[in-house]
């Protein structure tokens, strides 16, 4: 499986909330910050998104993604004072007083959990706003996934809940690998990292056999670099050292295989790159705070 594959799979994208707000010039709606992975799509209208100094125009079937944001708006009109989203869903009237004449805007607004203990990961993947334009194959691509996910949700059929975390994947691997073969420009992290031929092998070794003893020679050799070319590019490209991420890898690992309680604490530790489970132990108390058995009976908190 691919390192994207993995991390996903860890993750394990889930709770799903949505809904189609349509509204009449002029508008404007502050939506809160939040903990999750928010998305839309431009319906039929026009609008701005603001988050902080950033401003993008959203056009009929954009479709954005962003990770845990801060504090945001879409508007219509830069005079208009914007109408809280709480606001907004407790009188769903108050962005419809608008002239029947007005232009109406109509977007598909949602966003979604993921399970712990790795959620904080998919902040390191996305771009501060990924915006994908109604023109681009993704667009479409995506386009047709809500509206499969959207029949799902809607429907009572049986293994509803798998099907919709699966579209919830699919979903994310469409906007993540969205012009993820463009090294220039990309934000430093896993996808930079895959998109670039040298690195990506390196990474492609780390996900294939995380309990393997790599150091830094052994991995360049796996990238086809010297040992001081391949450290430099990797940090400049990933943001850390090899042997950081090598560690941070397989420490998700060791925390979602604590949180499953069925494998023996030394197949975890080994999983981890630790021969024993005592040594494994101290790094992973190092790192978390907590003892893995302390983490493991965490799994009902979690659940």
């Amino acid at each position: 499986m691919d390192p994207l594959s993995q991390i996903i799979g860890l993750m394990r994208p889930s709770e799903l909330t949505w809904r189609m707000i349509a509204v009449r010039e002029p508008w404007a709606i502050r939506f809160p910050s939040v903990q999750a992975v928010v998305f839309g799509q431009m319906i039929e209208g026009t609008c701005t998104l603001e988050r902080g100094e950033v401003r993008l125009t959203l056009h009929p079937g954009d479709f954005m993604m962003m990770a845990c944001p801060p504090e945001w708006v879409m508007r219509s009109d830069e005079q208009v004072e914007p109408l809280g989203l709480k606001d907004l869903f407790a009188d769903a009237a108050a962005l419809q007083a608008g002239a029947p004449a007005a232009p109406e805007a109509r977007f598909l607004a949602g966003h979604f959990l993921f399970a712990e203990p790795n959620a904080d990961r998919i902040a390191g993947l996305l771009s501060p706003i990924v915006h994908i334009r109604a023109a681009e194959v993704a667009a479409q691509r995506l386009g047709r996934l809500l509206s499969l996910l959207d029949d799902e949700a809607t429907a009572d059929r049986p293994g509803r809940s798998l099907a919709l975390d699966r579209l919830l994947e699919v979903i994310l691997v469409e906007v993540l690998r969205h012009r993820a073969h463009e090294v220039e420009g990309m934000p430093t992290g896993l996808l930079a990292g895959l998109a670039d031929p040298r690195i990506s092998r390196a990474l492609l070794a780390i996900h294939q056999d995380p309990s393997r003893a790599w150091t830094v020679a052994l991995l360049a050799r796996e990238a086809g670099m010297s040992r001081a070319g391949f450290a430099a590019r990797f940090a400049q490209i990933i943001g850390g050292s090899p042997i950081g991420y090598l560690s941070a890898w397989r420490m998700s690992l060791a925390k979602a295989a604590l949180l499953s309680g069925k494998r023996p604490m030394i197949e975890v530790a080994e999983t981890a790159g630790y021969g024993s489970v005592s040594a494994f132990s101290t790094a992973f108390s190092r790192v978390t705070g907590l003892s893995p058995t302390v983490y493991r009976h965490m799994e009902a908190d979690w659940g």
